[in-house]
């Protein structure tokens, strides 16, 4: 008996929680008509990762019941059409589609990873800031903000190109120029009574202009407004913090960049700390260079095609794919970003013949001969 109700109560449980799942069908197509913004899990039943994706699924939807996105699956060899019109190739596919935004999720698949995605996937384009609360706001759900500020009609033309995807990774909010010299005194009375050392300044040099709030700094947009491609180009450039800590989905939008990136592999709260203070040094050799902190080799092997130790420093240029490596604990990161700047390091890596041959046989190293090593034993 007490087997019998236990069944009933999850059976009622799962109908609960899968209430706020949307099993899309065969007229789903026309983004057009969405409301809001769907997160879509392009899902085939016979698909293992998939079977592993539900449960997480119906966590999300129960999650994100209260947000502006609906949480939604279908079946894509139901129906086809729908998996043909989204370019599914294969599964699971999660994509985030709305009327003028169709992002891709390539992160963790974890119902935390996957919220945030969401709600900073569903926000609107190009959202009006009219107070310093506001702003904190904005501020405290992503640690980049750029600020539009006496926005014409035609830069709005221009901030229109910015990519979803772009867009999803940061924000890009809306103030008039009388909104913003009241936030800039606001701002600047706020921060110097809580960081002494720090005085932001939200004045812009010309009538119009944008802003960017990242690294306990402000940056302004110098380049002509008039030129869209280039207001676009700095705003993707601009969009990440110069220091992270590193996964696959932070790592791999830096690779399309004109910054060097320097990795730290490692825990050491020194190292971290001297990382930090080297990205703040806008101007200098660093400013040219993203520092990223990560706890797995991985991240930097699958990158570099070689094997790395813990404590290293690898300082890598995605264009050349060439770097320079150091595990020696009593050399600064400081020293290692100097030296690769100033062409006084020996390199690694590259894109030529024998680089290429050096890629191959680490992928047979770290990946064939493990198996044959394993079965042999």
């Amino acid at each position: 008996m007490g087997s019998l109700v236990q069944g009933v109560l999850l059976w009622m449980s799962i109908g609960l929680i899968s209430c706020n799942i949307l099993e899309l069908g065969p007229d789903f197509g026309d983004q057009s008509k969405l409301e809001q913004p769907h997160l879509i899990m392009f899902y085939a039943p016979w698909c293992g990762h998939c079977k592993s994706l539900h449960p997480i699924w119906y966590e999300l939807g129960n999650k994100l019941s209260r947000h502006p996105v609906t949480v939604a699956r279908v079946d894509a060899t139901l129906y086809r059409t729908a998996a043909e019109t989204f370019n599914v190739r294969g599964f699971p596919t999660i994509r985030l589609i709305g009327k003028d935004r169709t992002l891709d999720y390539v992160g963790d698949r974890t119902t935390e990873a996957l919220s945030e995605f969401a709600i900073k996937g569903s926000r609107p384009l190009l959202p009006r800031v009219g107070s310093l609360g506001k702003l904190r706001d904005l501020q405290r759900s992503d640690d980049v903000l750029f600020l539009s500020v006496g926005t014409t009609d035609d830069t709005r033309k221009c901030l229109s190109l910015v990519s979803p995807q772009t867009v999803h990774e940061t924000i890009i909010a809306e103030v008039t120029n009388d909104g913003v010299v009241k936030l800039d005194k606001e701002y600047k009375a706020q921060y110097i009574n809580e960081v002494t050392e720090m005085r932001a300044d939200l004045s812009i040099s010309k009538s119009s202009g944008v802003l960017v709030l990242k690294d306990e700094k402000v940056f302004e947009y110098t380049g002509s407004m008039d030129d869209c491609l280039e207001l676009v180009e700095w705003i993707k450039s601009e969009r990440f913090s110069a220091f992270q800590v590193g996964s696959y989905p932070v790592i791999h939008p830096l690779l399309f960049l004109k910054y060097k990136i320097v990795f730290y592999f490692g825990e050491d709260e020194g190292r971290i700390s001297e990382m930090k203070k080297l990205s703040s040094q806008r101007g200098s050799i660093s400013g040219d260079f993203h520092f990223i902190q990560v706890d797995k080799a991985e991240y930097i092997e699958n990158l570099i095609s070689a094997f790395a130790e813990v404590g290293s420093i690898i300082v890598y240029e995605p264009g050349t794919e060439i770097y320079s490596y150091s595990s020696d604990p009593n050399k600064s990161i400081k020293a290692s970003v100097e030296q690769f700047a100033n062409k006084k390091a020996t390199l690694y890596g590259g894109t030529g013949f024998w680089p290429g041959t050096k890629k191959v046989w680490y992928r047979i190293s770290s990946n064939v001969l493990p198996l044959f090593y394993d079965h042999h034993l």
